[in-house]
């Protein structure tokens, strides 16, 4: 495939400002003597030489800013080469823009013909009469550079022997590991420890300063001083991502470089990932060893160790199906931003996404983080590409057999010793013998390990005596390990149990005032409650709200939505200062944003930042909270105020649809409601989180989902001792409707649509707004069903039944909605209304801007029909392009714009059989709906592949394209028609039988 312009461009700046680097890494390594800076992109010329300026890109210059080298780089894609006569062009271009340099060369990754190799031994010849000769009998065949090199001075000659062809073989990721590899070398040499962290992100800083200069910065001037000094900037005052070059680039919640290096483990990685001849089949490693060992804090040093040997960097957490599909989601709108596919199981999803990366043209890694189970897991694993896998897994069976293990243990005593270091003489204060002493002694009693290590550290700088408090230390946590001895988890040091409890146990303790009890009491409320969340990228303000403000609080003030807890004098609680209280005792992380990753897109919370400020928190911590709670405590009130905290979120998410925040925030639903069923418990807040849990399934079209979140939520309102009607009608409605598309027939669906008057009618007097809304979606649903299937006597009486009952009940806003909407759908089926009036009642509804949006899909579909039965084809098409674009910006409401492909598709097709070309552009625009439509919600009827074949046909047939329509013919020939049987499918018969004939004449013999 040939390259892109814009890609080869974008890669010859790469490789120019690469080869700067390592000239001036040369220099500054003393290989290039009395070079004192670079100056990039340089726009003045000698005084005695031609104004040129693109001649030279770089020139090394010596303190009197005269010349040294003058370079020319030129980069070519793969296959690409480079003549003598383009080659001598060059050069002459140079000597004459930089007369008195000492020396030129031409440096180029390009292969070299034949003749430019002899045109570069031709440059070593001493004699300038000889140079001039060989130089035109080598350049004979280009008439224009033989003149030049018969036109040569004796100067120019002088300076053309100065002048050398550099050929440079190495692939881009070559040269940027050699890199790397000598930055780690210069900054270990100048500072011991430094080179061993985050060598592949300075690669990147430094390039980022060469780019500055080539912007025209500081004149272009780079001097070795200040090479130097960058040199040994810490990796924590990097950039994170420096987008202004095409690798190393980190998509998704990569945490920071650790302060600590560990080499010797990083080495087994990246052997384990570069012992084989580098293919097109992904190698993949897995970090073994339990929680808290330091497995993602390896992955994530790996990561930026080596950013610059990768293109991408992709971060997918895979703690449940939740948070891995959250994480393709965000790979794959990433990889093709401007292919953004909608209504993706997570099937399709996932082989998308490998396709993508299959064809990505770059190296790319990927760190799978948080893997427990490994057949779980494998359908989700890229096999094709150039790129490597790194997965961290705490299940030492489930990964048994991978031939690629990293086993992850504790600390060396020396890496043991410098991580508290780190954390207790960073004052300034003296480290000496005792010290030392006292450091070994901490580590050798928490068995080297590192979160056990962290805790400590956190518990004695927030006591401010540092390592003069070891040894109490110690003995206060070796009697909590002996008391804890039987709730220790299999494989985990008691001291590490002990550690945390003991952090808790001071977080609890520390206040030494009521308002520093309150945040003290909130802040073991917030971590008790985010050991049932799910553990990374748990909001800071849903994680407190949760834990402190209790539901009857929140119904009283009529918020809704996400509360966002601002610090006043109403409200002495400082979300900051609980989350101080955690993080000082090293008990939580902070974590990416949960916009990070996601379309750019304003939160409606009035306080955006504080909506998406997250944490995270190690699963051995959660364990033990729980395991400290649920021997002891009352577990049901956390989780259902929890739930409650959860699903207002939830909703407010799906109702303003962020399907961004709504996927980053299911994890953490999936994990309460898996919790509650683990213990049994049960409760109606639960129950509503299952249901909008189930309403964020069905959303994003994953039906299954949906329908298990809503049956379990109608189990938990079934199981009450007192029967919650309100609660019974709100599952129901939604549950049919998912099996409704589910396929479900009238009688699987007749035993919940009798409950749903039966519980209608109840009430009907109490609560008559949720009775009519109930009455409204069911009969929407019932109006669709018995369209496509004759309804039996039962259940002819039962809509007879809810009409009575509806007509009786008030209007509610949704209701009104839902009966305009059915009243146009009969109207269009049984062409009872005329068309002009359908077309005014439907725009008349698109003008409410308060009409939620799965209806006002539904609607312009509506209308898109009504304006084909009109033949109105531009105005078909305009509606058809805005439902295209919900298509494509969004993944939600997948079935809404699969029925209107259905309906608008018949309508189309019908006038293009009866040759109106007009309604042409509006079966281009339906093509463009079926691609960016999964075809699992296409197809989930019986007939929907044999439609869209016909829809397909015609396309490929208005178009000319003979290969296609042979292609779909023949696919046609196997398609099952008898889906088409029944009395309404007529026009589609219609429709199928004249399309094919239509095909089938318009190819020869």
């Amino acid at each position: 495939m040939a390259e892109r312009g814009g890609q080869a461009a974008a890669f010859g700046f790469q490789y120019q400002y690469l080869v700067t680097l390592e000239e001036l890494l040369a220099a500054a390594e003393g290989l290039r003597p009395g070079v004192h800076a670079a100056v990039i992109e340089p726009t003045e010329t000698d005084a005695e030489g031609v104004d040129d300026p693109d001649a030279i890109d770089f020139d090394l210059v010596d303190g009197d800013r005269s010349p040294v080298l003058a370079a020319q780089v030129k980069s070519g894609g793969p296959g690409t080469e480079l003549s003598a006569p383009a080659a001598f062009a060059v050069l002459m271009r140079m000597i004459k823009a930089r007369p008195s340099a000492k020396a030129y060369s031409l440096i180029t990754n390009m292969r070299l013909h034949s003749k430019a190799v002899h045109l570069n031994r031709v440059l070593r010849l001493t004699d300038p009469d000889e140079l001039q000769q060989q130089l035109a009998a080598l350049l004979e065949r280009s008439s224009r550079q033989e003149e030049n090199a018969k036109g040569l001075n004796h100067d120019e000659l002088l300076r053309l022997r100065r002048a050398r062809i550099v050929p440079d073989t190495r692939e881009p990721h070559e040269l940027r590991e050699q890199l790397r590899e000598r930055i780690r070398k210069f900054r270990s040499q100048q500072r011991s420890g430094l080179g061993l962290r985050s060598a592949g992100r300075m690669t990147n800083h430094l390039v980022s300063e060469i780019f500055r200069r080539a912007c025209g910065e500081l004149d272009g001037v780079l001097t070795l001083t200040d090479l130097r000094s960058e040199l040994l900037t810490e990796a924590t005052h990097l950039a994170h991502d420096l987008g202004s070059f095409d690798w190393g680039i980190m998509v998704g919640p990569v945490p920071s470089p650790p302060d600590l290096p560990r080499p010797d483990l990083l080495a087994h990685i990246h052997r384990a990932l570069t012992e084989a001849p580098e293919d097109r089949v992904v190698r993949a490693c897995v970090l073994l060893g339990l929680s808290g060992i330091g497995k993602t804090t390896a992955a994530a040093a790996y990561a930026h160790d080596v950013a610059d040997s990768y293109d991408h960097i992709f971060w997918v957490d895979a703690e449940s199906d939740a948070s891995l599909a959250a994480s393709y989601h965000a790979l794959h709108d990433w990889l093709a931003p401007q292919q953004a596919q909608a209504n993706m199981d997570s099937s399709a999803l996932r082989h998308r996404v490998h396709a993508l990366l299959s064809a990505f043209p770059g190296r790319w890694l990927m760190i799978i983080d948080n893997a427990s189970d490994r057949r779980r897991l494998l359908s989700w694993l890229p096999t094709s590409g150039r790129g490597h896998l790194i997965i961290t897994s705490t299940n030492q069976s489930s990964w048994a057999t991978h031939p690629r293990r990293v086993p992850v243990t504790h600390l060396t005593t020396d890496q043991a010793v410098s991580l508290i270091r780190l954390r207790l003489s960073n004052d300034g204060s003296v480290w000496d013998k005792g010290s030392e002493q006292a450091a070994v002694e901490l580590a050798q009693n928490l068995e080297y390990w590192p979160l056990a290590i962290e805790l400590a550290c956190g518990y004695l700088a927030s006591c401010g005596l540092g390592l003069a408090e070891v040894s109490r230390y110690l003995e206060l946590i070796r009697d909590r390990a002996l008391d804890d001895e039987q709730s220790v988890p299999p494989g985990y040091p008691r001291t590490l149990v002990a550690a945390i409890r003991v952090a808790l146990q001071r977080i609890g303790r520390a206040a030494k005032d009521v308002r520093q009890q309150d945040i003290s009491s909130a802040a073991i409320a917030s971590i008790t409650t985010a050991s049932y969340l799910a553990s990374r990228q748990i909001p800071l303000q849903l994680l407190v709200a949760a834990a402190v403000v209790p539901k009857e609080s929140v119904m009283r003030s009529g918020l809704k939505g996400p509360l966002i807890m601002v610090e006043s004098s109403q409200n002495p609680l400082s979300v900051l200062e609980i989350h101080r209280a955690l993080r000082t005792e090293s008990l939580v992380q902070r974590s990416e944003p949960l916009s990070a990753g996601g379309p750019h897109r304003q939160a409606k919370s009035e306080h955006p930042d504080e909506l998406d400020e997250t944490i995270s928190i190690n699963e051995i911590v959660q364990h033990v909270v729980r395991d400290t709670l649920e021997g002891s405590g009352d577990v049901e009130p956390i989780l259902s105020r929890a739930a409650f905290h959860t699903q207002g979120w939830l909703a407010e998410f799906i109702d303003d649809e962020d399907e961004h925040r709504m996927h980053r925030l299911v994890p953490h639903a999936q994990s309460l409601a898996g919790h509650a069923l683990r213990l049994g418990i049960s409760s109606d807040d639960l129950a509503v989180l299952y249901g909008n849990l189930g309403g964020a399934y069905f959303r994003i079209g994953s039906l299954a989902g949906a329908r298990s979140c809503f049956e379990a939520e109608l189990n938990v309102i079934r199981a009450r001792t007192a029967p919650a009607p309100v609660l019974e009608i709100k599952t129901l409605f939604p549950l049919v409707a998912v099996m409704r598309e589910q396929g479900a027939p009238l009688d699987r669906l007749f035993p919940h649509l009798k409950r749903v008057h039966e519980l209608a009618l109840q009430l009907a007097d109490s609560h008559p707004t949720d009775a009519a809304s109930a009455v409204a979606n069911v009969l929407t649903t019932l109006r669709t069903a018995t369209h496509r299937e004759v309804p039996g006597e039962a259940v002819i009486c039962l809509i007879a039944d809810l009409q009575a009952l509806g007509a009786r009940l008030p209007d509610t806003d949704i209701s009104k909605i839902l009966a305009e909407i059915g009243y146009i759908t009969q109207a269009l089926s049984d062409r009872s209304v005329d068309d002009a009036e359908i077309e005014i009642r439907c725009r008349a509804m698109l003008d409410n801007a308060q009409l939620p949006i799965a209806q006002r899909i539904n609607v312009i579909a509506l209308l898109a029909e009504a304006l084909a039965f009109q033949g109105s084809w531009t105005d078909v098409a305009v509606e058809l392009a805005t439902l295209d674009g919900y298509a494509t910006t969004s993944k939600l409401n997948p079935q809404t714009i699969a029925t209107a492909v259905h309906n608008v598709g018949l309508q189309v097709g019908m006038a293009l059989i009866q040759n109106e070309t007009h309604a042409l552009p509006s079966l281009y625009r339906l093509t463009e709906i079926i691609a960016h439509v999964d075809e699992e919600h296409l197809d989930r009827a019986a007939d929907g592949p044999l439609k869209l074949l016909v829809l397909r046909l015609l396309d490929a047939l208005y178009r000319s394209d003979r290969t296609e329509t042979e292609a779909l013919l023949t696919e046609f020939e196997t398609t099952d028609k008898s889906v088409l049987d029944a009395a309404h499918e007529i026009g589609w018969r219609l429709l199928t039988f004249r399309t094919v004939a239509m095909a089938t004449a318009a190819l020869p013999g």
